[in-house]
């Protein structure tokens, strides 16, 4: 088994998620699974003020009420082609409130086609 990744990507700006997938079947042609998911800042900007202080409140508050986590296996090789696919179609994802991107090694993987 070659060496593969978890390439995961948590999408805050979820108006480019079509755009995303798309771009990432053409460049990387690996398939990919997509969640909803909610981060811990957008979770706690709901709780009653009296659960959370009034003077942090404000740093935490997200622009976007959900996010899409996307998933993917793929070859160490493909990591850097992944990475700028993502980058492409972000364009900034330093930028505060666009989304993260990270990596870890697979173990071990069964039921997932080879291309």
């Amino acid at each position: 088994m070659k060496n593969k990744v978890l390439f995961m990507v948590v999408l805050n700006e979820t108006e480019l998620l079509d755009d995303l997938l798309l771009k990432f079947n053409d460049e990387v042609g690996q398939a990919a699974t997509v969640i909803d998911s909610v981060g811990m800042a957008q979770h706690l900007s709901q709780l009653d003020e009296t659960k959370i202080f009034s003077t942090i409140k404000p740093l935490i508050i997200s622009n976007h009420t959900e996010n899409k986590t996307i998933y993917s296996v793929i070859p160490e090789e493909d990591l850097d082609l992944a990475r700028q696919t993502v980058k492409d179609v972000l364009r900034n994802i330093g930028k505060p409130d666009t989304g993260i991107m990270f990596a870890v090694p697979v173990l071990f993987q069964e039921g997932i086609r080879e291309k």
